[in-house]
């Protein structure tokens, strides 16, 4: 049902070769198409830097970084603000993707599991790394614990809180999101079910139908746009929150 919702890029997935078929779903589609979008306003607004801002586009993307930026120090502390590329980067194409699933005709990929999965193992590959460029080889006490002879139990629990990181991570942007435009397309049918079961005619059936729509559909409207920035924001922040307790172990 949710890979049918969207039909704007059908026509794409449609004339796929047969290899992609099995690789390539509207979903990822949607995800090029934001990555192309954020792309472009990422050129524009550096295209002509300036040291003192001399247009919109620059005042916004610097003021976009400042935020990200002291949100990053906030979460891991001073010097935090080396991470702000990685979880600016995932915070901002996180929203994105969540939003686009308000657009009509438009899906967002992160309602499905696929997506928020490898989104969930790129942050947790990039908090190892993180670990053990901070920290060297004692990154690995970060799995052995203390006292040290209580390794072969210590090992095992750790390894299995990183896979509950994993799943976490996926399972709530996914859940979230996923209910988000189910709750969103059932409202939109049950309100074209009013319509298409009322006797007025048509010349005042249409009216009232465009104006339930507008009523009911503004409050879901923005309902969608607060869940999708809070599930963006604690993605982010969760990544954040690992990468701090990984390269804290040098401490």
């Amino acid at each position: 049902m949710h890979e049918e919702a969207g039909s704007w890029l059908n026509i794409i997935v449609q004339h796929l070769p047969a290899w992609a078929e099995p690789y390539v779903n509207l979903g990822v589609i949607t995800s090029w198409v934001v990555l192309g979008l954020l792309a472009m306003l990422a050129w524009r607004s550096t295209r002509r830097l300036r040291l003192v801002p001399q247009s919109g586009w620059q005042t916004i993307a610097e003021s976009v970084y400042e935020f990200l930026a002291d949100l990053c120090v906030g979460l891991i502390g001073p010097g935090g603000e080396r991470f702000a590329p990685l979880i600016g980067s995932l915070f901002i194409y996180i929203l994105i993707m969540n939003v686009t699933g308000l657009v009509p005709g438009f899906i967002s990929p992160t309602a499905s599991l696929n997506m928020t999965l490898a989104l969930a193992i790129i942050s947790l590959v990039a908090v190892q790394y993180y670990g053990f460029r901070e920290c060297g080889w004692r990154y690995v006490l970060h799995f052995v614990g203390e006292p040290w002879w209580l390794f072969p139990l210590m090992i095992p629990i750790h390894v299995i809180g990183e896979i509950a990181r994993l799943l976490s991570l996926s399972i709530r942007l996914f859940g979230n999101i996923f209910g988000k435009e189910m709750v969103i397309g059932q409202i939109l049918i049950l309100l074209g079910s009013v319509w298409a079961m009322t006797h007025l005619s048509a010349a005042l059936r249409a009216p009232i139908i465009v104006a339930g729509i507008a009523v009911g559909h503004l409050p879901l409207l923005l309902l969608g746009l607060l869940v999708s920035l809070i599930q963006a924001l604690i993605f982010a922040m969760l990544v954040g929150v690992y990468i701090q307790g990984a390269v804290e172990t040098q401490h």
